[in-house]
């Protein structure tokens, strides 16, 4: 390695006579070792579609550089040249992975590759994905695949059909878990959530139906009126989670139908899988005997979707 200099670029004596190229071309360096002290990088320069191995080296002084010291081997070895296009193959990689990332479309937003998009070609929608182009650019690039629902894109419920029932000794609740996944004001991908139940008897019978002397004029005080509590989570890859709620579906008028819903806007979230799940659940309240326990322990219930095109 040559003596620490004053200029701003310095070469080994191996590579003294590629200095006027280092000046003069367009050299990348790509590092893939550095001293604990963060000062001194060992790596390949790549010039000429040629890869080298080299070192750079820094020498600070309180809050600035002051040097620069550039050492190239002249004559790598084959081993040391696939070591070096293996590098620079990396480094490519994660330049573009960067370059993506960081690209905003015409509204100034930015999103990751895979984010899914409604756009009209004409009055047909259709599904639309952030990637790269035929030119190398990332913007929205058609799928091809039309919606034929212009407001759905998919639909789930837990259980996929029919509804799960759960009992009591006196009670009875069916309900089901369903999620929507459709589009926003601005076309990006949002997902509603709903959780619908209703209230029985154990043998089925619902309010007000019993018998004829109860009519469907006669309502619940507020205390007896059917409600569900629960919890519902959403996350996302590795189990991360997105957000978690405690909520509440409460019965309004007879026969006292309860309906929760809550929708997630998934434009700023990464594409991926994603699980939304009501834990904990119980219904309480409803027409009862006196003595009667109308509690019911309701089953989990969860839902797995994809997020992006």
């Amino acid at each position: 390695m040559a003596s620490p200099c004053r200029s701003r670029w310095c070469t080994s004596g191996q590579s003294r006579g590629g200095l006027e190229n280092l000046l003069t071309n367009r050299i990348r360096f790509a590092a893939t070792a550095q001293s604990d002290d963060g000062l001194t990088l060992t790596g390949f320069a790549a010039l000429h579609e040629h890869s080298f191995p080299s070192t750079w080296v820094f020498t600070v002084k309180g809050n600035e550089v002051q040097s620069l010291e550039i050492s190239i081997e002249a004559k790598p070895t084959p081993d040391q040249q696939q070591d070096g296009r293996e590098a620079f193959e990396e480094l490519d990689k994660q330049i573009t992975a960067a370059k993506y990332e960081r690209a905003t479309d015409r509204d100034g937003r930015t999103h990751l590759p895979g984010t899914a998009r409604r756009r009209k070609i004409g009055d047909i929608p259709y599904l639309h994905a952030w990637k790269p182009g035929a030119l190398g650019s990332i913007s929205w690039i058609n799928t091809g695949l039309r919606l034929e629902d212009p407001d759905v894109y998919k639909s789930f419920a837990s259980p996929e059909s029919g509804d799960s029932v759960r009992k009591s000794a006196s009670s009875r609740v069916d309900f089901r878990l369903s999620l929507t996944l459709g589009w926003d004001g601005d076309d990006y991908q949002k997902a509603v959530v709903t959780l619908d139940a209703t209230s029985y008897f154990k043998d089925g019978t619902s309010w007000p139906d019993f018998g004829t002397w109860i009519k469907e004029k006669h309502s619940l005080v507020d205390r007896a009126v059917p409600r569900v509590t629960g919890t519902l989570t959403l996350t996302g890859p590795g189990g991360a989670v997105i957000s978690t709620e405690e909520i509440k579906a409460k019965g309004v008028k007879p026969p006292y139908p309860m309906s929760f819903t809550r929708e997630y806007a998934l434009a700023d979230l990464p594409p991926g899988s994603y699980t939304v799940a009501l834990t904990g659940a119980v219904k309480t309240g409803g027409f009862q005997f006196s003595g009667d326990d109308s509690t019911v322990d309701m089953d989990d219930r969860s839902i797995t979707f994809d997020i992006g095109a």
